[in-house]
């Protein structure tokens, strides 16, 4: 088998750098001459749901983290210097209610489908959150297995959450990205809830796919009779299918990809948070994957009479997944609570056990802040509200706060990063 390669999606906000404050500066950084190819079509940064997102997607898939590492850095570096000029930082976090974001009307097509099925409350809340989407390579010989596994990660959303304060300036959760795309009763998409389960084939994982698209294209036919304010009376079902091809409708955790590249899957569930977090969960990711498909492990889902057991395995002779009931669990207490479960936390020590040894021995110290993010019971998402102190409600200053304090943690793990590769600044973008 072929090295197992990742590439990701990074998406941030930017805020002005004086205040910390969005920054619906999207149009003017992503335009800028460095983020642009030879034909004028941005390379680096793209748009995304709002006017002060913006998103990095990895150029090319890669199966070593230091090259992964070394891209990323290359980007930070073209973003640092767009920024400076912008007088902006590109910060990964949600939004935590310091300034009003923009929705961008570049994306308006996809807008239209999702304020027409889920109505406009719906949508204010999707566009507020920011992520990170890891396409890993899918396996051609275990691919039901591979989905599965990666259904497993869900709980990984306690180890990069960064949303414990909401748009709203709320602390309801630990990770409020999560409870916006996943909650069954008050998510965005709770009127045609996400299946979420493992599955037994792929021909089932198909089926869910295609039922979930006709579910979508069955709101849309009838719209005109309820009309949305703010939805073109010309959006149709043609304008409908010809922006949500099956592949790319709806919010599950594992979307499955099989006209990108070789055929990947999309994990879907994490926070963006700052570079050493979302680098950690790529080597997480990747030293997962390679266990499983490249030392040929089983996988198998643990079969019980109790509904919630605990029990699991991430063993060299097998891996047993949770059973659903158990990664719901430890799923809510990981969105809720973060890492201060200690089953939760039990969970995430041995998938990063398991996963380490995945990695070369250049590669293991990309998953150190999850080690020590584990042995403190704190994450990101709790740090930020134990430095701001719990407030039943935090003010648009409490936000910018908490923008200023994400940004630092960022910083400082590039300047890490920096060191641990020998990245050399000045060199890479001066030559573009």
């Amino acid at each position: 088998m072929k090295p197992i390669q990742i590439a990701l999606e990074y998406e941030r906000g930017l805020h002005f750098d004086q205040d910390f404050t969005v920054a619906n500066f999207a149009p003017q950084f992503l335009s800028h001459p460095l983020n642009l190819d030879e034909r004028g079509n941005t390379k680096y940064f793209h748009r995304e749901g709002t006017l002060h997102q913006t998103e990095y997607n990895s150029l090319r898939p890669l199966s070593n983290l230091n090259l992964l590492g070394m891209e990323f850095l290359k980007a930070e570096e073209i973003s640092d210097k767009i920024c400076s000029e912008l007088g902006v930082l590109n910060i990964p976090i949600s939004e935590t209610g310091a300034g009003v974001t923009e929705i961008n009307p570049a994306v308006m097509n996809r807008i239209y489908g999702y304020q027409t099925i889920f109505g406009d409350k719906a949508v204010n809340k999707l566009v507020r959150i920011s992520g990170i989407h890891l396409h890993i390579d899918q396996t051609q010989e275990r691919p039901t297995d591979q989905f599965n596994a990666l259904t497993a990660l869900r709980p990984t959303i306690a180890l990069t959450s960064t949303s414990s304060i909401s748009h709203l300036g709320e602390n309801k959760v630990n990770c409020h990205r999560y409870k916006i795309i996943a909650d069954p009763e008050s998510g965005v998409f709770a009127a045609i809830p996400e299946e979420r389960d493992y599955i037994n084939s792929m021909e089932e994982l198909e089926r869910r796919d295609q039922v979930r698209h006709e579910k979508w294209k069955a709101e849309i036919i009838p719209y005109n009779q309820r009309h949305r304010k703010g939805v073109p009376l010309g959006y149709n079902l043609n304008s409908f299918l010809e922006h949500f091809p099956v592949e790319k409708t709806g919010y599950p955790d594992v979307r499955n990809r099989p006209k990108m590249g070789q055929g990947t899957f999309e994990l879907r569930i994490n926070d963006t948070a700052p570079l050493d977090i979302t680098l950690a969960q790529a080597g997480l990711v990747l030293g997962y994957n390679r266990r499983i498909l490249l030392e040929n492990i089983p996988v198998s889902i643990v079969e019980s009479d109790f509904k919630n057991d605990g029990k699991y395995q991430f063993h060299q002779n097998g891996v047993m997944l949770p059973n659903q009931d158990t990664l719901d669990y430890f799923t809510m207490e990981a969105r809720d609570h973060g890492l201060e479960n200690p089953q939760v936390r039990e969970y995430l020590s041995a998938l990063c056990e398991f996963a380490q040894d995945g990695l070369s021995v250049h590669e293991q110290h990309y998953l150190k802040p999850y080690f020590e993010m584990l042995a403190s019971g704190q994450n990101l998402a709790s740090q930020l509200i134990r430095m701001l102190g719990h407030k039943i409600y935090y003010s648009p200053q409490d936000g910018a706060l908490a923008n200023q304090f994400i940004w630092k943690k960022h910083q400082e793990s590039v300047r890490l990063l920096e060191e641990k590769i020998a990245y050399p600044r000045g060199v890479f973008v001066c030559v573009e």
